[in-house]
């Protein structure tokens, strides 16, 4: 019997987090034919290995998000949304109440709406809900919810907001699920994951404090005998450009010990160095998933509630600082206590699969 053929939306921007979610989801299925809803050909080189993976032809139109509906609809005829059986989103952070997110829903309706007319399936995976303010955006994301056969958050914090839902679950992380070798780091080596917080306007002011507090650390593992390695999980969100700020006023006789690893679509290679390290500090969300999936020794250090609340469910919430208190961050304590701060539960690992529960009946025509 022929395979099924599946539409996927997700963060296109070579984020590595985004990316795993993707390889999570292409290893899992190799027999479904996945289109992705993007136009970058980049997107065919990362997955080159995976000969089920293409991506849409598109008229190429810049409309912006407001007539993202006429897009699809110049678009309909070579997009023949009836040649898919289902359409996946798969992210993480993709509910966040942003000045114009009513247009923004309203357009976002347009290809679950066609899927569900015409009988076809739609899912949700691995997300995260806020953060938001007003709280018309939850009910209007209630509304926007029915739209879906099953809608898996990654927190409990989440799921709680809409378990009123049927289609509503919990799981742990998607990239849980991610099959890689978890032996012993094989070299005395800490890994930073840092984050651009001068393009973050609500972090503009802790910018000084974070890269003193990141300076202060590098240079105390590397007086306790450790090599650095710098992780850029996204490029195009400044990952890179925030690192060799940092660099810049680290003492050029300690450069020899530094290296950088800036992700370019080459997951496999980006995950060798990331688990050669013993510890990491991970600022960017996956950063911290990675190193619990490792057996890493890892400090998170929070910019968003949403690491916050996946910590709490994993009873991991008390090592941690969020960047607005890292003038406070005691650098002894998180030396003393990195080591051993690791994934205690591991049956959290296998309990990530659940995020493609109904996916998986779907596939294999249970459902």
């Amino acid at each position: 019997m022929e395979g099924k053929r599946i539409l996927v939306n997700a963060y296109f921007a070579k984020n590595l987090g985004d990316d795993l979610f993707l390889k999570v989801l292409f290893d899992r299925y190799p027999d479904v034919k996945w289109d992705l809803l993007t136009t970058d050909k980049t997107y065919l080189k990362i997955f080159n290995r995976n000969k089920n993976v293409n991506i849409i032809r598109t008229l190429k139109l810049n409309l912006g998000v407001r007539n993202i509906n006429l897009f699809y609809k110049i678009n309909e005829k070579l997009l023949n949304f009836r040649k898919y059986d289902a359409f996946v989103t798969i992210g993480g952070s993709i509910f966040m109440e942003s000045k114009d997110w009513e247009e923004g829903l309203c357009s976002r309706g347009y290809l679950p709406n066609k899927f569900k007319n015409n009988k076809k399936k739609n899912f949700i995976i691995g997300a995260n809900f806020g953060p938001y303010k007003n709280e018309l955006f939850v009910e209007k994301h209630k509304e926007f919810f029915l739209k879906f056969d099953d809608i898996c958050f990654r927190d409990k914090n989440s799921y709680n907001l809409f378990n009123d839902l049927k289609n509503v679950r919990f799981a742990p992380d998607a990239v849980f699920n991610l099959k890689v070798d978890t032996k012993t780091a094989s070299e005395k080596c800490i890994g930073f994951s840092i984050i651009n917080l001068e393009k973050r306007s609500e972090f503009k002011k802790n910018y000084i404090m974070y890269n003193k507090k990141i300076i202060q650390l590098v240079e105390r593992y590397l007086e306790l005998g450790y090599k650095i390695k710098f992780f850029s999980f996204c490029e195009k969100e400044g990952d890179i450009d925030a690192i060799k700020n940092i660099i810049k006023d680290i003492n050029l006789e300690l450069l020899d010990r530094l290296e950088i690893i800036n992700y370019e679509g080459e997951i496999d290679s980006f995950l060798n160095k990331y688990k050669s390290c013993e510890l990491i500090i991970g600022t960017r969300f996956h950063s911290i998933i990675l190193a619990l999936l490792l057996n890493q020794g890892v400090y998170p250090i929070i910019y968003s509630n949403k690491t916050y609340n996946v910590l709490k469910d994993l009873g991991m919430e008390n090592n941690c600082c969020f960047i607005k208190d890292m003038e406070e961050l005691d650098i002894n304590e998180l030396i003393s206590t990195i080591n051993t701060n690791q994934l205690k539960d591991r049956s959290i690992i296998s309990q990530a699969a659940l995020q493609f529960e109904e996916l998986d009946s779907y596939i294999k025509g249970k459902k």
